[in-house]
């Protein structure tokens, strides 16, 4: 239960930052537009780097608008999806020390795709049978 806790907690910590650096960077991007004041100095020539190719012409900016939540989500379901992946990792590693402890110290090798029953009377571990497989969900 507090490893559940523990992920949502992190799943909604990396969203949150996922929100405010995009929210942030946009606001920086328009407040720069709007206050950038020119400088004294001599630009120096930046590297002559090809512009990418248009991929997507916007109509007007609510069309524009519309498609930047729909990139922001999407981006934001990308950061969603790394945390998930490394807690994920995680995991297996975890489930993978612990086989081995299994292993040197009990001499025993579960098997994943069986079920099993710990009898803590007559103290001993035995093989309940296959885990069921799952049905495909009814759309």
């Amino acid at each position: 239960m507090k490893k559940i806790i523990g992920l949502a907690a992190l799943v909604a910590f990396a969203a949150g930052l996922v929100f405010i650096c995009s929210d942030t960077a946009i606001a920086a991007a328009r407040d720069k537009k709007t206050t950038a004041k020119p400088t004294v100095t001599a630009p120096i020539p930046a590297p002559a780097v090809p512009e990418g190719k248009v991929v997507c012409k916007f109509k007007d900016k609510d069309q524009m608008a519309e498609f930047e939540k729909l990139y922001v989500a999407k981006q934001a379901t990308f950061g969603r999806m790394s945390v998930l992946q490394a807690y994920f990792s995680l995991e297996q590693s975890n489930l993978q020390e612990i086989d081995k402890q299994l292993e040197s110290k009990f001499k025993l090798k579960m098997d994943p795709s069986k079920m099993y029953d710990l009898n803590r009377d007559a103290m001993e571990i035995r093989e309940a049978g296959d885990i069921p497989k799952q049905q495909p969900a009814a759309q």
